[in-house]
């Protein structure tokens, strides 16, 4: 079954790309909407790396639709213990130890939080079945999730006691200034739109508050050297490939400062106008408010 349903977002993936290549798709970028995009590489014939010369985003062309993407990680996208739902006894046996010593065991994602920000009430957004959500609340954060696959949210709820909303409806009724802490990881990635979610993460954040966000490198060693061979570039799944000079530029429109790592993650985190690699497979966006007055909803200037 399993296989079959992978075959079958395939072949889905495959009709929509080509729908959208019959129909002309433009090239604008898909967060700013500036038309001067330039051609990277190429991935499997017919998807190509574009990156924008105003907010400096690379993407994925043909690009998703939102409603898409919605249906898609209903039940097809797969990777796996991330997404895949445990039986009853495998269940039973992660939550007894923690996740210790799984794929999902992230002590050391949530040792960077604990260091480098306050504890209190923490957004997991893309949480899938609440795994993180769990091992945050064990230390004593107030955990909500945001996950928009109703499977995977409706599991986590029932069998991890995690509070997980899955419409963009609850996020938006929530309350400005909610959140100490907000929290993403290797999430972003398949976000189609990338300024809605910043606006999200900007109203709900206190004004104290640090954004956490864990997204492959698109800067690092890897993605330079392989280019669109390296296995976390575009995809199916991956509508962006993200780097620091895409963050550089949006966030810090959001009103953040911003601190950079890469993977393992053991060496102090560098300020934004730092000239030191960041070549780890795995970036590491700390986002703190430098001017709270800043409006999001401006957006770069089309040049």
């Amino acid at each position: 079954m399993a296989k079959r349903n992978r075959f079958s977002a395939r072949a889905g993936f495959l009709l929509s790309t080509l729908k959208r290549l019959a129909q002309g798709q433009d090239r604008n970028c898909p967060y700013c909407r500036s038309e001067k995009t330039e051609f990277l590489a190429r991935k499997k014939i017919l998807l190509e790396l574009r990156r924008c010369n105003a907010c400096s985003l690379m993407f994925r062309y043909p690009k998703d639709d939102s409603d898409v993407s919605i249906e898609y990680y209903q039940s097809d996208y797969s990777e796996g213990m991330t997404t895949d739902i445990p039986g009853t006894d495998e269940i039973a046996h992660l939550l007894e130890t923690n996740f210790s010593g799984t794929d999902l065991d992230f002590s050391r994602n949530i040792s960077i939080v604990m260091a480098n920000s306050n504890k209190g009430k923490i957004l997991d957004y893309g949480c899938s079945w609440g795994y993180a959500g769990f091992q945050f609340a064990k230390l004593g954060y107030d955990v909500t999730g945001f996950e928009i696959s109703k499977p995977r949210a409706k599991f986590g709820r029932e069998k991890l006691g995690v509070e997980i909303v899955d419409e963009f409806s609850q996020i938006d009724a929530l309350p400005d200034n909610s959140f100490d802490v907000i929290y993403t990881r290797h999430v972003l990635e398949h976000v189609s739109n990338l300024h809605d979610a910043f606006e999200t993460f900007q109203r709900l954040l206190k004004r104290d508050g640090t954004l956490f966000i864990f997204v492959p490198n698109a800067g690092g060693e890897d993605a330079r050297r392989m280019g669109t061979k390296w296995g976390h570039h575009i995809s199916e799944k991956h509508v962006l490939a993200l780097d620091k000079s895409f963050f550089n530029k949006a966030l810090t429109e959001f009103g953040f400062s911003l601190q950079y790592n890469s993977w393992p993650h053991d060496k102090p985190l560098q300020d934004a106008n730092s000239d030191e690699a960041l070549d780890g497979i795995e970036l590491l966006v700390v986002a703190k408010y430098a001017d709270p007055s800043t409006s999001g909803d401006v957006l770069p200037e089309n040049q």
